[in-house]
């Protein structure tokens, strides 16, 4: 999932990620601030923030996937 070769491709992959990093703490920060009042609304930002967060590791998690696809479906298609 690395861009090789492509500086400005990789700059913006930070960029997005920090974008996706801050929206994060915005979500859980009124997630903070709705929890008492307002308990549903607050659910939903919070899963919201928790999607956002994971999507800062997306390029991480594209390597673990595709190195468990690997792992367990070519040793199926040898058998």
């Amino acid at each position: 999932m690395e861009h090789k070769g492509n500086s400005m491709k990789k700059i913006s992959d930070y960029i997005v990620s920090f974008a996706f990093l801050y929206s994060s703490f915005l979500c859980f920060d009124k997630t903070v601030d709705f929890w008492e009042t307002k308990r549903y609304l607050a659910v939903i930002i919070l899963i919201c923030g928790t999607l956002s967060f994971i999507a800062v590791f997306r390029f991480s998690l594209a390597k673990i996937i595709y190195f468990l696809i690997n792992k367990f479906f070519k040793n199926a298609k040898k058998k």
